[in-house]
């Protein structure tokens, strides 16, 4: 391997403190860069208040928490802090990024995500003639096209074509960059014996909210409860519309399925993985745009079926009828019909399950994902030393 690099890792939320998986991929890559013996150190953010029970990884860089974030999360979404507030959170981050920029002395900074940062706080990296790569898992970086770096320092890395796609039609300048899927943990999750396809039992893993389908999936399994067809599904994740989930709540002791529907809440890495032992589908229901979707890995590598929607980056994991299926998005009619096709069709269903989890574990490691990262990074540095 060429020498091994200084890489300052940005991101304005790290383990404990997540929201999704953006947050998980970018501390992912940093532990497993430093496991490839590059020297690594995080700068980001304390949110405590949003800490869920994520797991720091294994090999941890050093993490200083001395940013301050110029906005919150809440039920309308991302929602920047007042005015006249931040200018002197700009003036405290900037002067962190250029502390722990001249005591590190980076060859590289690794920009995740950087909303409620903005883009000025990358400035100092460009002064000092130090590269930046920015990871992108959302469906733009979180600023205007016309605010894109112009520097040679700069190369964007997307966690899917939909995403380059995406930020191509918008107007940023990605005629350089690169895809780099985020991969999973497929290694952790991955079971021998592929579950029992008796009866459905459906997982959902991601935040419990409107955009993400949670309602779609369970007015699909209304419609099985009718029919009298038996499963019976977990719906997992965290939430920031308390009254979104209650209202599912209500929905299903409404419909009499309390003993087959389950609300809960975040479970950690390994009670997920415990959830896919426990199941032998995974539905993705998302209605909006996905960057990617890592849970659908997890769960291919798992043994479990995946039904997903295939919006935005989702569309690139899975292959309707050969690794999995695809529904309409905000359509429970099709989602039912997709999941009482594999009832009725069992040798169809073992073969999705297969495939899938070929796939995952063929195209979609971790390990696969950090090389494919680490390269980048070399070639970006390297690059740029040479002008």
């Amino acid at each position: 391997m060429a020498k091994p690099l200084k890489i300052l890792v940005l991101s304005n939320l790290y383990p404990p403190q997540v929201i999704g998986g953006y947050e998980r991929a970018i501390a992912d890559f940093a532990s497993l860069l430093k496991q490839r013996g590059h020297e690594v150190v995080v700068l980001t953010s304390n949110a405590p208040e949003i800490a869920t029970n994520c797991p720091e990884p294994v090999s941890n860089p050093t993490v200083h928490r001395l940013l301050v974030l110029g906005g919150t999360w809440g039920e309308q979404g991302a929602a920047w802090l007042p005015a006249d507030r931040l200018a002197a959170i700009h003036e405290h981050n900037l002067a962190a990024v250029q502390q722990l920029m001249q005591r590190f002395q980076p060859d590289l900074c690794l920009a995740g995500n950087i909303t409620f940062f903005g883009i000025d706080l990358l400035h100092p990296f460009f002064a000092n003639g130090i590269p930046v790569a920015h990871y992108v898992m959302n469906a733009h970086p979180g600023y205007l096209a016309e605010q894109s770096p112009p520097s040679h320092l700069h190369r964007y890395i997307t966690c899917s074509n939909w995403v380059r796609q995406n930020m191509h039609q918008l107007g940023y300048p990605v005629e350089t960059a690169q895809v780099v899927y985020p991969g999973a943990a497929v290694e952790q999750f991955y079971q021998a014996t592929l579950p029992p396809r008796d009866n459905l039992r459906i997982a959902y893993a991601s935040l419990v909210m409107p955009y993400k389908g949670a309602d779609t999936l369970l007015e699909a399994l209304c419609l099985l409860h009718a029919t009298e067809v038996k499963f019976t599904a977990t719906i997992a994740g965290g939430t920031f519309l308390p009254e979104f989930v209650q209202a599912l709540q209500q929905l299903i002791e409404s419909e009499g399925m309390q003993d087959c529907v389950q609300l809960p809440g975040v479970l950690s890495r390994q009670a997920l993985s415990q959830l896919y032992k426990d199941c032998n589908v995974l539905v993705f229901p998302s209605r909006f745009e996905e960057p990617f979707g890592i849970s659908q890995i997890e769960a291919m590598a798992a043994g479990l079926t995946l039904i997903t929607s295939g919006t935005g980056g989702a569309a690139e994991i899975v292959e309707h009828g050969k690794d999995g299926l695809v529904f309409v998005s905000e359509d429970p009619f099709d989602l039912a019909e997709c999941l009482s096709s594999l009832i009725a069709q069992p040798e169809l269903w073992q073969r999705l399950s297969q495939a899938g989890q070929h796939k995952a574990m063929a195209h979609f490691s971790q390990t696969q994902a950090v090389e494919q990262l680490e390269s980048v990074l070399l070639a970006l540095v390297s690059s740029t030393a040479t002008r």
